[in-house]
């Protein structure tokens, strides 16, 4: 477990906890460690979420599947990053999305009353307030999502995404976390007629890429 120690603290569910709190405080909240190997699902939709997941090492994606078995990235969740804390916590029953590993991943896994239970600790009112600031940026994130996905036209939601990026990234020049593939699952495209769209948008000087490397003229 110490080795997970530097992402831990740089996960926000740990902001402002010195490295000298957390074994008493891992100690306190008792999380599970397991590990997955790429390709594998972590939870499928159905499942209950009586806890969340901190990504120690690897990734993970968010996923959701309509019955046609067509896919939609919702998010990508890469160390210290952290995943189903809203279900948890809201005891929601069974989840509507599934989580798969991209990359052979470790995660330690919460539960919600554990964290709860040390509120009369020194560090747990930081611990509380780090959960509801996470909670609270989520649902920022999913209105950036919402926004891409209510774009009509594909050039649109390219732009709309890209443009968050830049906000994000602070550059024109910018890295995505996603292959072709990928991406046309996260904006809820055909890849073939993602590829048509990237291409028109190149002959109009829109934007220039290569893989997974965009710049925004």
């Amino acid at each position: 477990m110490e080795k997970f120690y530097p992402v831990l603290l740089k996960s926000n569910l740990f902001k402002h906890i010195s490295l000298a709190d957390m074994p008493m405080l891992l100690d306190k909240v008792e999380p599970s460690i397991r590990y997955f190997s790429a390709g594998n699902r972590i939870w499928q939709a159905g499942d209950s979420a009586k806890e969340f997941g901190l990504v120690c090492a690897g990734k993970v994606q968010i996923v959701k599947e309509n019955q046609r078995g067509n896919r939609m990235i919702l998010a990508l969740i890469e160390p210290a990053g952290i995943f189903g804390e809203a279900y948890a916590y809201a005891a929601a029953g069974t989840l509507p999305v599934s989580v798969d590993v991209v990359e052979d991943a470790t995660v330690l896994f919460f539960r919600p009353v554990k964290l709860i239970a040390q509120a009369h600790l020194p560090q747990g009112p930081q611990l509380i307030q780090n959960m509801m600031q996470i909670l609270a940026t989520k649902s920022l994130m999913l209105n950036q999502k919402i926004e891409v996905l209510s774009q009509r036209k594909i050039t649109d939601k390219v732009l709309t995404f890209l443009q968050l990026e830049q906000a994000k990234q602070h550059r024109n020049h910018l890295v995505i976390p996603y292959n072709r593939q990928e991406m046309a699952d996260f904006l809820g495209v055909e890849r073939s007629a993602l590829s048509t769209a990237l291409g028109e948008m190149k002959k109009e000087r829109l934007l220039d890429y290569h893989k997974n490397e965009f710049t925004l003229f």
